[in-house]
């Protein structure tokens, strides 16, 4: 099993970055590459056992299946359980902590798959790096973007 990960601080309360983050069917709002993302079926957003279809640039379509979802915890867990990713048995968890001196956000970016040899260290590289990070860069972006015009 390989294990990733990614964290950064969100200069934002952890109530506006979980507002983004919460809504399973709004990925494509704050995920870079993102053709589009919708929710299968008649399902809501933040119903546990909700999938999504994403259509990435890149890739293709991923569909993903909502596993939990905490507002208390501020945590979203979900799988991929369709892609022509070179992976398998792909969990992840968002996971925000507020920074209480500053009204900042601490996001984690957990990830565990398995990927045949030929293709582990460039996915375990990628997802990081061009997955993780640019979605809190932008999240932080859109943020930054909301409170200038407010």
């Amino acid at each position: 099993m390989i294990h990733v990960m990614a964290s950064s601080v969100i200069p934002a309360p952890v109530s506006s970055v979980w507002r983004l983050i919460r809504d399973f069917g709004a990925l494509g709002r704050w995920l870079p590459g993102v053709k589009s993302c919708a929710i299968e079926g008649h399902e809501h957003g933040d119903r546990v056992g909700a999938i999504r279809r994403v259509e990435m640039g890149d890739v293709g379509l991923i569909r993903e299946q909502l596993l939990a979802l905490s507002d208390v915890e501020h945590t979203v867990t979900f799988s991929i359980v369709e892609s022509a990713l070179p992976i398998r048995n792909y969990r992840s968890t968002i996971s925000l902590l507020p920074i209480t001196k500053s009204d900042h956000t601490f996001i984690q970016w957990r990830g565990q798959f398995e990927a045949p040899a030929d293709h582990a260290a460039s996915m375990e590289a990628r997802m990081p790096t061009h997955i993780y990070q640019p979605a809190f860069d932008k999240i932080a972006a859109i943020l930054a973007s909301e409170a200038t015009s407010s």
